[in-house]
């Protein structure tokens, strides 16, 4: 490995440099965190919009969901059903798991056994 001599344990540092090296990892790990954050806050702001498409909006619409309930995250949840129906393993995972967090682990929930 290149470079080994410079690699040094925390125990053989003096303890101004640890606590140096502690407090940029924890800012660096705070930005990670807030920037996670926020990617979430926006994905969650883009699901609640409504959908802008008339087409699928009515599509939607027929299968009997209220007006108010049409949006993004209302059509991605019909799209992975459709998925699931006609046979896609992956989207039917999806939603079982989320129907598993939603239910909750100990009511009883839908088990799969990958072994079979």
């Amino acid at each position: 490995m290149p470079n080994e001599k410079n690699l040094i344990p925390f125990n053989q540092r003096t303890e101004s440099e640890a606590r140096e090296y502690g407090r940029a990892g924890g800012i660096a790990s705070g930005a990670s965190r807030r920037r996670k954050r926020s990617l979430k806050e926006a994905a969650d702001i883009y699901l609640s919009l409504p959908v802008s498409d008339r087409r699928r909006w009515n599509k939607i619409a027929r299968r009997g969901v209220d007006p108010e309930d049409v949006d993004n995250q209302m059509a991605m949840i019909i799209g992975l059903t459709e998925a699931a129906t006609m046979g896609d393993a992956k989207a039917a995972k999806v939603i079982i798991d989320l129907l598993g967090d939603a239910a909750g682990e100990d009511d009883g929930g839908v088990q799969i056994i990958d072994d079979l």
